[in-house]
């Protein structure tokens, strides 16, 4: 085999009779930053996204585009995270508690009432956020919105209502639990955060689902569901000035309360771990504290988490990634091509390695999640090297990267955010994150023009600040005993240099 170096240029190797021609193409970083003024010309002319404010706060934003559908939601700034442990599992139970019926339509009018337009109502609670969607054809939005808000304004909330959810909530949780990457967020979230909001569960405890009230659900919505909490959004085939009109129709007399202060949130490095012996392979995740998403350095961080990659050996994804050169490479015959043959037939133990950044308001999580093989004894010090490998590499970018993984790691951001807004629902997604978080939505010719005007060194020094010398968090499922010890991950944040 022939194997090439690439430093700085690649070498095309092709070849010609009976010899092996190898020619000089120019380096990729070279390639990348050629295609940058006419990507960014191509962004001008997209369709921006309008805003609207009603006296009592409520915010209208929308994005028209050609066609006959369309998605209408209201997101609201009121998630797990404003619970407490004695109310943990509110905010999602009154997500169920809204399908149940309304004051002027039962349940079976609002699922009658959707399958006759054609239309489609869903929601989802996270730890921040609470959101009720409906994706409906143009003609039917004014109906369509009329049912929207009727669930959010008028939901009867019966007691007899609250006790007949609880086995099904109870269902869904079992099912959440069966999901084992479900599971080792909410034990990284508990070891980060275990004091705060953020470190619950967002559908509680099972004691809670069992105990929670119509008075808790009640005094819950009295308090968050608030004029200067909510947006309501249109993406699609929407009118701007239409919705303007519905949203002055229905949410009009919603209480102008203004937002509390977020409740404080102390970061603690810890590590949880869950021992399950029955499981063939074992999770386990590492993260650091960073900022939130309204931090100067939060697209720093965006552009870092695309540097490091993924790897997912079904697919052999991400073969330029930090995670994949490093800790997956390990694994493989080098002297076979880019990942080609393993060393031998169970050579390679990791099935995925991801890199993920959890961002909220106010803070973060960045670090990676690995699954890997564990359940016979040659893979028990392999979890170590994989552990070794990545954590090297994290280390690494806080001194140095090349040029050519900086510039693909932005062109990387820029590709997943065109990929995430793919559809009117993802849009309508988009925006109302953006404008409960930074009280509007920043433009993508200008989120692309911020992402090019970073320099490598800024991302450097980005990387350093958070990651160099810190105190990790750490949460881990299954042979738990060859994950490292916590005093080991600690050592392995900074380089020892004589």
């Amino acid at each position: 085999g022939i194997n090439a170096e690439y430093m700085g240029s690649v070498h095309c190797v092709r070849p010609v009779g009976n010899y092996i021609l190898m020619t000089q193409i120019p380096p990729l970083s070279a390639i990348l930053k050629h295609s940058r003024p006419a990507f960014r010309h191509t962004l001008r002319p997209v369709i921006p996204t309008f805003q609207s404010s009603l006296d009592n706060g409520f915010k209208v934003a929308s994005q028209a585009a050609p066609g006959n559908t369309c998605t209408l939601g209201v997101w609201i700034d009121a998630g797990s995270r404003l619970e407490t442990e004695a109310n943990n599992g509110v905010a999602h139970y009154l997500e169920h508690m809204n399908f149940k019926g309304t004051n002027k339509r039962s349940r079976r009018d609002i699922e009658y009432g959707m399958e006759e337009m054609g239309a489609h109502l869903n929601a989802y609670t996270s730890r921040e956020h609470t959101c009720y969607y409906v994706k409906c054809f143009k003609k039917d939005t004014a109906k369509a919105f009329d049912f929207l808000s009727d669930i959010l304004l008028n939901s009867r909330r019966s007691e007899a209502d609250v006790e007949s959810e609880r086995r099904t909530i109870l269902e869904e949780k079992q099912d959440v639990e069966a999901r084992i990457d479900e599971v080792m967020i909410d034990h990284l979230h508990t070891a980060a955060f275990e004091t705060s909001g953020l470190g619950l569960p967002i559908l509680g405890s099972e004691h809670n689902i069992n105990t929670i009230s119509k008075q808790m659900i009640d005094e819950f919505v009295a308090k968050h569901y608030t004029g200067p909490r909510m947006v309501m959004v249109g993406s699609g085939a929407v009118d701007h000035s239409e919705l303007c009109d519905l949203a002055a129709k229905h949410f009009a007399g919603l209480a102008a309360t203004p937002k509390e202060p977020l409740p404080f949130t102390r970061y603690i490095g810890s590590d949880k771990r869950e021992v399950n012996e029955y499981l063939p392979c074992t999770h386990f995740a590492i993260a650091f504290q960073t900022p939130g998403h309204t931090h100067p350095d939060a697209l720093k961080i965006r552009v870092l988490e695309q540097l490091l990659g993924s790897y997912t050996r079904d697919k052999s994804e991400a073969a330029y990634s930090c995670f994949t050169l490093s800790a997956v490479a390990h694994f493989y015959d080098p002297g076979y091509g880019n990942l080609a043959v393993p060393l031998d037939a169970r050579a390679n133990p990791i099935h995925s390695i991801r890199t993920f950044w959890t961002p909220y308001s106010d803070i973060g999580l960045f670090g990676f999640y690995v699954i890997a093989d564990s359940g016979s004894t040659p893979y028990v010090q392999h979890i170590e090297d994989i552990t070794a490998f990545a954590m090297r590499e994290l280390v690494r970018i806080t001194h140095a990267m090349s040029d050519e993984e900086f510039e693909r790691a932005k062109n990387q951001l820029k590709v997943q955010t065109m990929v995430q807004i793919d559809g009117s629902t993802n849009i309508a997604d988009d925006i109302g994150r953006q404008v409960l978080a930074y009280g509007e939505r920043v433009p993508l010719d200008v989120l692309f023009q911020q992402i090019d005007n970073m320099t490598k060194e800024e991302l450097i020094k980005c990387a350093h600040d958070y990651i160099y010398d810190k105190d990790p968090v750490q949460a881990s499922i299954g042979n738990v005993g060859a994950v490292p010890e916590y005093e080991v991950l600690r050592r392995h944040t900074y380089f020892v240099r004589i």
